[in-house]
């Protein structure tokens, strides 16, 4: 019942166009020879077009079905739409007047079909002009288009400012002009390129001035920002920050491939979020390489509920492999992800997803597992990662980090695991936490046993990682929303950071490019001043209200320092076939010499022994992260000195 309402609708709104078309045609006509005799048609001239008629009409009609003119959803009209018309009105004309030739034929001498040349001419004219603009009225009326300019100096009227007059700035105009966005209209259009500045975008005047955005905001009482910049050639972060600045609700145009089809831009619109605050390009990366390498094969991952090994899992599913398996300890959190990954995947899941509970640190459980399931990649995500809980538990972070990856590599070495790859962490450079020196000596491990077997070790290491769990950026927003204030350690502290899905495919590309032993580092860009991130997420998710949300410093926590690095002294660096992915040049430490390091470990655990202190006298990078943040902030202090004094 229901179901027949819309083709009701559609047939009636056809045979009314149909209608209309008719009637245009042959109006068109009429006054074609309205022009070429200066209106005063003679019988005989009106009673050719009188015989040509049924057949001109015909002709027309059966041209406008063709191209398709009656399936066209015309409140969307564009440019090639009108040319549309103007063409098949042209194809149309050109018909009718070899029919009224062929026809007349017939009839010679009398001439009952052929009108005057001229009349042909006029009738593609005005009938193109009758035909587009009866679309472009139905345009008009539908989406209300023409009030938009009366429309912006109502009151409750949201004032728009759009920063790119391009291809994707136009689509947003127009959006915002058919009342794609609700009680908005567009004021002003924003862009530097001065081919196009100081011209008009249907109406919206475009001006130069994208390092004046606070200005312009103010100056044109501007309520909402959209950044339609479809192809940006540069960082877009400065831009960002300015169109913050205002106090204005600012969204952007999302990626290429969603703008510009004939969908709404308004679906490809989005808030702004913490990549675009941090800087990080929205890119797409080459994975082919990473599709063929992991098709048909059966991939561990150790840790697979966490955020990096449940990200791997929701990108290995796209290659398809023959399995994945999830170890983890926690079966919550490999639940959850499960019962997401199924409402995407609707099949057999559970025959392409195993879940496996266990812990790295169980050998019988690692062997029941490897020999079920034989893996023949593995991706080694489990690890103790919170700072401050493993300064409290320094034992337990050498069970799991340090024996957990040495039990499950070993295993992987038994059951002829092809590729084992460690997810290191920045922290592991220079340590001065308990849990970056675990990770230090997990990647001791793994070059160590690269000697041993036929598995290819290798190591990934890269910084914090953008909502992942504990992770400080979930932990501003939360305060932010509940009002705050805002914790932050130290003004001075800055990070490196990089989104979940970015690592997640660094990762993957990592994976499929190595060959064993070593130590790749992602590119994590420029390091962010975590004080600096706080005020911009303040100005992006503070209440509507206008209540202040105030930053409060509460001292560094245990294990943390200022700063973070990449690279070990005399590790260097060397660019890889993959853009973003470099490899460094680690130390190898003979597997007799890791195998006494995990001695003297596994004694300091049976004996209570002074953990600290053996972690120090086993990697000599780790110093005490008061004495490194004394001598950051000395540097820091020195060198706001020199300046200041300069100045």
């Amino acid at each position: 019942m229901n179901s027949a309402k819309p083709k009701l609708q559609k047939s009636t709104r056809t045979l009314l166009w149909l209608l209309l078309d008719i009637f245009l045609v042959n109006a068109a006509v009429i006054i074609a020879q309205i022009f070429r005799y200066s209106t005063n048609v003679s019988y005989e001239y009106f009673s050719i077009y009188i015989r040509l008629a049924p057949a001109m009409t015909l002709i027309f009609i059966l041209s406008f079905w063709f191209f398709d003119f009656y399936k066209t959803m015309w409140q969307y009209a564009s440019a090639s739409d009108i040319l549309r018309i103007a063409i098949t009105t042209l194809i149309a004309s050109l018909l009718t007047y070899a029919f009224s030739i062929i026809a007349n034929s017939f009839v010679r001498p009398q001439n009952l079909f052929r009108m005057h040349r001229m009349i042909y001419l006029l009738m593609w004219i005005t009938s193109m002009i009758l035909i587009g603009g009866s679309r472009l009225v139905y345009r008009f009326v539908v989406t209300k288009e023409p009030l938009a300019l009366l429309k912006s100096g109502q009151s409750n009227v949201r004032r728009v400012m759009v920063v790119g007059a391009g291809w994707a700035g136009a689509s947003v105009v127009h959006d915002l002009q058919r009342g794609s966005y609700g009680n908005s209209v567009p004021v002003i259009i924003v862009d530097d390129d001065t081919a196009r500045t100081g011209s008009r975008l249907s109406g919206v005047p475009v001006v130069r001035g994208s390092g004046n955005i606070l200005k312009l905001a103010s100056d044109f009482s501007i309520d909402d920002i959209i950044i339609a910049i479809a192809t940006p050639k540069g960082d877009l972060k400065p831009l960002i920050e300015k169109c913050l600045s205002t106090g204005c609700r600012v969204r952007k145009v999302g990626h290429l491939q969603d703008v510009g089809s004939n969908a709404n831009t308004s679906s490809t619109l989005r808030d702004l979020n913490i990549n675009d605050l941090l800087g990080r390009p929205e890119e797409q990366l080459d994975m082919t390489q990473v599709a063929a390498f992991f098709h048909d094969k059966t991939v561990l991952i150790s840790g697979g509920g966490g955020s990096i090994g449940s990200e791997l899992c929701r990108k290995l599913l796209n290659f398809a492999p023959k399995r994945i398996v999830l170890y983890d300890i926690s079966e919550n959190y490999m639940y959850d992800l499960f019962s997401e990954l199924r409402l995407q995947y609707p099949g057999n899941l559970s025959d392409k997803l195993i879940l496996c509970v266990g812990s790295v640190r169980d050998t019988n459980r690692l062997d029941e597992v490897f020999a079920l399931y034989q893996p023949e990649i593995l991706l080694h995500a489990a690890a103790h990662k919170h700072v401050p809980l493993m300064e409290d538990c320094p034992a337990q972070a050498v069970k799991n980090n340090v024996f957990g990856t040495y039990l499950t590599a070993k295993a992987a070495i038994k059951h002829g695991v092809k590729r084992f790859v460690l997810i290191s962490t920045d922290k592991a450079v220079n340590p001065t936490n308990v849990m970056g020196t675990t990770k230090r000596l997990a990647e001791i491990v793994i070059e160590a046993l690269n000697t041993e077997g036929t598995t290819e070790f290798t190591a990934v290491r890269f910084g914090n990682v953008l909502g992942s769990h504990g992770s400080v950026v979930p932990l501003f927003e939360q305060q932010i929303r509940a009002g705050g204030p805002l914790t932050l350690t130290h003004p001075d502290i800055i990070r490196y950071f990089m989104t979940i899905p970015e690592a997640a495919s660094l990762v993957l590309q990592a994976a499929s490019i190595a060959k064993g032993g070593e130590l790749f580092v992602l590119d994590m860009g420029q390091p962010v001043k975590i004080r600096e991130l706080a005020e911009q997420m303040i100005q992006l998710y503070a209440p509507a209200n206008g209540k202040k949300i105030e930053i409060q410093y509460v001292g560094l926590r245990p294990g943390e320092k200022l700063y973070e690095e990449l690279l070990l002294a005399g590790e260097g660096i060397a660019k890889t076939e993959k853009e973003k992915i470099f490899v460094a040049n680690p130390e190898v430490v003979d597997i007799a010499v890791m195998e006494n390091m995990l001695a003297e470990l596994q004694t300091c655990i049976d004996t209570s022994g002074n953990m600290l202190s053996c972690l120090h006298r086993l990697v000599p990078t780790f110093k005490e992260a008061d004495a490194v943040n004394q001598k950051v902030s000395s540097e820091n202090q020195a060198e706001q000195s020199t300046l200041q004094a300069g100045a």
